[in-house]
Parts: structure tokens; sequence; C-alpha cells
């Protein structure tokens, strides 16, 4: 019986763990729409999706064993916070949030590749 429930158990961590991967191009496409939104100007949904979004990332990337992903969301996290409080963006800030999500994307990418066998 024990057999059973650690298979069941296994079953259902890598079920978890497959949605995950599974919801990283949501996350990194919602990112995307809403840091092309604030390089037009601060929307208040925008900056609120943006912050949210990262800080969600950052904070659930490595119980995925994700730790790749921890850094360019944490700094994308931190200019989403700043931007949201401020309700304003800083337009010099938006070419290095650029560059963050970019490395955010790479690294989901070969995250994902390795998870699935592919690297």
């Amino acid at each position: 019986m024990a057999n059973k429930e650690q298979q069941d158990a296994d079953a259902l961590l890598a079920e978890i763990h497959r949605e995950f991967r599974e919801g990283l191009a949501g996350r990194l496409e919602r990112l995307h729409t809403s840091l092309e939104r604030l390089a037009g100007g601060y929307e208040r949904e925008a900056a609120e999706t943006f912050y949210r979004t990262a800080h969600s990332l950052k904070g659930t990337a490595p119980a995925f064993g994700a730790q790749a992903l921890v850094e360019p969301a944490a700094a994308l996290s931190s200019l989403g916070r700043r931007w949201f409080e401020a309700e304003a963006v800083n337009p010099e800030e938006i070419p290095g949030a650029r560059v963050h999500l970019q490395r955010l994307s790479a690294e989901t990418e070969r995250f994902i590749a390795e998870a699935e066998g592919g690297a």
C-alpha cells in the first residue's frame, strides 16, 4: 500500500511541476505586454500586473527548482513595485527592464528544456 501511495504522491508532484512549467509562458506574456504598455506611459493596471506577476514568479520559482529565474524576476519585481507605488514609470528604466525580461525569458526556456529532458 505504501508503494501505491508513494506512486500517487510522485504523480501528483509531477503534475504540479508540469503545470508550473506550462504556466510560465503566460506569465512571460503578461510581463511583456504590461511592460510595453508601461513604456507608453503609466497605467495602474499594467503596473500592478507587471509587479504582481514578477513578484509571484520570484517567490514560486525556487520551489520548482527554477533558481535561475529568481534574480531576473526579483529585479523586475523591484521595478514594478516602485512604479506601482509611485504611480509613475521612469522612462529611463524601461531599457533595463527589457534586459531583465530577456534574461528571464532565456532562463525560462533553459529551465523548461532541462526539466523536459531537452537539454
